[in-house]
């Protein structure tokens, strides 16, 4: 899912008592199949029924977009997506083709749901734990993924050494087997961790609870060579959703306000993979977990505008939202408006990806969901015709729609 819904912040501290817990959940698949390439052809979506929470698809056009049907593929089961607080976080396939990670939560806590495309069954990875997925790892056997563990669920939780006292996983989601890395900082305190394109590194944030701020690391991917970047305060200093330029020589990231208010606005930012050069671009949406997105060729970011900043109730209700699309041109330094409501007549346009050549933004646009009913989304194409309009000022972009309208969707990939 190109937009991943986040816990409430406040929610979070009063659960667990720091600032972080996976706070930010978002889309993040690359790389092509090999052993399941027609995988990699369909766009996957959890949409709501009478029975609850069913895993469907459709299949994938030339940008990314799905076209044609939803076809249902199997339902998640045990009653799940029947209670109105049930929620699907994020969807995101494996960058072999062979698993579907679904991450979901429930009454007692977050889970991962593993799809398995070939056998198109559904089991717990990695099982008997309460947790979060993070991503998927770009190198290695094309199916293991970073996870946040936060709770073992009975006698038969994996366990090191017969003690809990994890940092972050590796996991494999054939098997179910986990690794530890060790952070020296509790799992409950890790904010986000995300794999550089290659594999070799991974930039990760951890808090220690509200009004504390937030610091940012590399690593090697083994653990090893652990840097600290920088430590983060005042008002942004929550930093997450990660995003390296496909060069791997930049991060793009966004720092949220330390605030009990769960939506406030945010920052955009950029650094060097070392962390120097830090830059901030735009104002941003904060706290719905809308990942910023590096064109292809490295000179754009698209991200999520909040409209309505000035709107108090929106700091605080989700459904309060007016988003729509801007993109920073790092060459030229200029920031713009390039798909918003007054262009698709709907009030969220999120989870901006790219065509491969550069030059039109793929977004969803919708209303937010029903909880009962989920909700309609259509994906939209925005043409870069324009460099010259800044955030706030008139749209001088062409927008069309891609994709038919479905109806009754609670996530996508």
């Amino acid at each position: 899912m190109k937009r991943i819904y986040l816990l409430p912040l406040l929610l979070i501290i009063l659960l667990t008592g720091v600032v972080g817990g996976a706070l930010f959940w978002n889309r993040y698949s690359h790389g092509f199949s090999l052993r399941f390439p027609s995988a990699q052809n369909y766009v996957y979506y959890t949409v709501k029924d009478a029975h609850g929470f069913v895993l469907a698809r459709a299949p994938r056009g030339n940008n990314g977009q799905p076209v044609g049907a939803l076809q249902a593929l199997i339902p998640l089961g045990n009653s799940f997506g029947l209670a109105t607080t049930d929620a699907i976080i994020s969807l995101q396939l494996s960058p072999d083709g062979r698993y579907l990670a679904i991450d979901g939560n429930r009454d007692h806590g977050e889970q991962v749901w593993m799809y398995d495309v070939e056998q198109s069954a559904v089991s717990y990875k990695p099982a008997a734990v309460m947790g979060n997925f993070l991503r998927w790892l770009p190198n290695g056997n094309g199916h293991t993924f970073l996870y946040r563990p936060m709770f073992p669920l009975g006698p038969a939780a994996p366990l090191d050494n017969g003690v809990w006292n994890p940092g972050l996983w590796t996991v494999d989601a054939e098997s179910g087997v986990h690794q530890n890395i060790n952070l020296g900082v509790p799992s409950a305190a890790i904010i986000d961790a995300v794999p550089s394109p290659d594999g070799s590194r991974i930039i990760y944030s951890v808090g220690s609870g509200l009004g504390q701020g937030s610091d940012t690391y590399v690593m090697s991917s083994d653990g090893s060579a652990r840097t600290h970047l920088f430590r983060a305060s005042g008002l942004e200093s929550i930093t997450g959703l990660f995003t390296w330029s496909p060069d791997g020589s930049r991060i793009a990231y966004e720092r949220l306000a330390d605030s009990p208010a769960p939506y406030r606005p945010a920052g955009l930012w950029t650094m060097s993979s070392q962390g120097g050069q830090q830059q901030r671009l735009a104002d941003v949406d904060g706290g719905h977990g809308y990942m910023p997105a590096w064109s292809p060729d490295g000179e754009k970011l698209a991200f999520v505008v909040r409209m309505n900043a000035d709107n108090r109730q929106a700091d605080l209700q989700s459904q309060e939202l007016q988003a729509a699309i801007g993109v920073f041109d790092l060459r030229h330094n200029q920031a713009r408006i390039v798909a918003s409501s007054a262009q698709t007549g709907l009030q969220l346009n999120i989870d901006p990806t790219w065509s491969g050549d550069s030059e039109q933004v793929i977004f969803t646009a919708l209303n937010p969901a029903n909880r009962d009913l989920g909700a309609t989304s259509r994906y939209w194409s925005a043409s870069l015709i324009s460099h010259s309009t800044r955030v706030g000022q008139a749209d001088q972009t062409q927008v069309v729609p891609l994709s038919p309208v479905y109806s009754h969707v609670v996530a996508w990939e």
